[in-house]
């Protein structure tokens, strides 16, 4: 049985994401102690269960202590099976942060997973549900990972209410050679409203703000049905060998403009760097990566800005499932076996 101690480093919900991910892909029994060790509230909230369970039912695992605000879990999967796995968070609940923990799961599946997943499409300190699908998917694609995403309603907190159908089908993971970016390709903004904010015309006063210090976008701006009123904003480049994003939210006494002109800054620093990818990404690749060397023994490199706790925590959880190593020169992040 693998021991996890989830108050390790950045000591937060990831730990036990990718944990409950890699458990279930190598068939290999987990403990994890401390949970959310490192966070205001610890233990298991509403997207941690709901993640937890579908991962379970996906491999029709065995568990202990799956209740809320728990601080410990054991994990005894079995075999993936495909299928279609339903995930109800009843709250805003993050649904991307669910994503990280079944996506590696079902496209390790025997056969195609559905997923159909309720509560927070953009909600605070998670991915929005466009970065996930316009920025993070690109990047799968170069790891031959297959999988649609449709959004069916957007949830912003405090109700939530959204809903996403992901279609994966397994998939054989390539590993990635992306020390060169190459050359910029074309750079895309979305602007999405809630309806209850068209009056005030949000999402045209975002993008607005976007373009006046950025230019040669391509520009979608959208108002959608929504439980409770909220507007973000994600913006990236694509390059022949990568993908830049970045998100920002709305919220109460912050102007539309400054949503908009925060994302084009952020977005202006991130490519200023020679990475491939952006800080918020690095993280959220290092289980692929892991994944492509541990399956075909070949190493994985990509070029980074930063190597941030978050991803440090997402290694050390990888090195623990998986017989590979990290290592980082400068800016050139590797995968090895070891």
């Amino acid at each position: 049985m693998v021991e996890i101690d989830g108050g390790h480093l950045e000591g937060g919900g990831q730990i036990l994401r990718t944990a409950v991910a890699l458990s279930v892909i190598t068939s290999e029994p987990m403990r994890i102690c401390n949970i959310r060790k490192g966070r205001d509230r610890p233990g298991l909230r509403p997207q941690h269960l709901h993640g937890i369970a579908a991962a379970g039912q996906m491999c029709n695992a065995q568990y202990g202590g799956l209740k809320m605000n728990s601080t410990e879990v054991t994990f005894n999967p079995a075999k993936i099976r495909g299928g279609t796995y339903t995930i109800d968070t009843r709250t805003a609940g993050s649904v991307t942060l669910i994503l990280q923990a079944l996506v590696p799961i079902a496209i390790s599946a025997d056969s195609p997973v559905e997923l159909i997943l309720r509560g927070g499409t953009a909600v605070p300190f998670s991915p929005t549900i466009d970065y996930f699908r316009y920025v993070l998917c690109s990047m799968l694609r170069m790891y031959g990972v297959s999988m649609e995403v449709e959004v069916r309603k957007h949830g912003f907190y405090p109700k939530g209410g959204g809903e996403v159908f992901v279609r994966a089908t397994p998939s054989v993971l390539e590993p990635v050679k992306s020390m060169d970016r190459g050359e910029a390709n074309r750079k895309r903004v979305w602007a999405v409203a809630s309806g209850h904010l068209k009056s005030a015309r949000v999402a045209e006063r975002m993008l607005k703000a976007f373009t006046g210090s950025e230019h040669d976008a391509e520009l979608r701006c959208s108002y959608v049905g929504a439980s409770s009123p909220g507007c973000f904003i994600t913006a990236c480049t694509e390059y022949d060998s990568g993908v830049i994003g970045v998100s920002s939210l709305g919220r109460r006494g912050k102007p539309a403009e400054a949503v908009g002109a925060e994302v084009a800054n952020s977005l202006r620093r991130a490519t200023e760097s020679a990475a491939s990818v952006d800080e918020w990404m690095v993280d959220q690749l290092i289980p692929f990566m892991a994944l492509a060397t541990y399956r075909t023994g070949e190493p994985s490199e990509i070029r980074i800005p930063a190597l941030t706790k978050h991803a440090q925590t997402n290694i050390w959880v990888a090195e623990k499932f998986l017989g590979i190593a990290f290592k980082i020169e400068k800016d050139l992040l590797t995968c090895v076996r070891s």
